[in-house]
Parts: structure tokens; C-alpha cells; sequence
């Protein structure tokens, strides 16, 4: 083999190696740039989610409130309706009493 074809080969070869390793720089690089993209999608997606939790937890507390209030007010009215029976039955007894006692 004449070395003018070895040559040849050798910086054919060569040139390939400098095409594989610029495809490979490249692929680096943009694995580089998705691995960013990744990392910003997401931070942007944690921040969505923490807004979105920091909202339903809103939400939830006045529901909370809301039910809080009304259960007291259905409270204070189930005591009055109470107080009103026993005061009727109360007076009912007495007046049976009375009846059974004057008569």
C-alpha cells in the first residue's frame, strides 16, 4: 500500500472523527438546553401547584368558617327550641297538678 492512500485514509478517517465528535458536541449541548428546559417546566409547575394549593387552602378555611357559623347558629336554636319544650312541658305538669290537687 503506497502511504500517499494510507494518507488518505488517515485524514479521511480524521475528518470523520471531527464530524462524530462536532454531532456529539451538539447532542450535548442540546441535551444541555432540554435538561434546562426541564428544570425551568418544572419550577414553573411547582410555583403552579403552590398557588393553586395557597388558593384551595383559602377556599377551604372560609368554607370551614362559613360551617363554623352556621353550626353555632344551629346550635343557639336547637337551645331556645329546648328551653321552649321544657318550658311547655313544665308548665303542663304543673297545671296536671294543680288540677289533680283542686279537684
Amino acid at each position: 500500500m503506497p502511504v500517499t492512500e494510507i494518507e488518505e485514509r488517515v485524514a479521511r478517517l480524521e475528518g470523520r472523527m471531527d464530524e462524530h465528535s462536532r454531532f456529539f458536541e451538539s447532542i450535548s449541548v442540546k441535551l444541555t438546553l432540554l435538561e434546562d428546559k426541564g428544570d425551568r417546566n418544572k419550577e414553573d409547575l411547582e410555583k403552579r401547584i403552590d398557588g393553586i394549593r395557597n388558593d384551595l387552602e383559602k377556599k377551604i378555611d372560609g368554607v370551614r368558617d362559613d360551617l363554623e357559623k352556621k353550626i353555632d347558629t344551629l346550635r343557639r336554636e336547637m337551645y331556645t327550641n329546648f328551653r321552649w319544650i321544657v318550658g311547655i312541658q313544665l308548665t303542663t305538669w304543673i297545671t296536671v297538678l294543680l288540677a289533680i290537687l283542686f279537684k
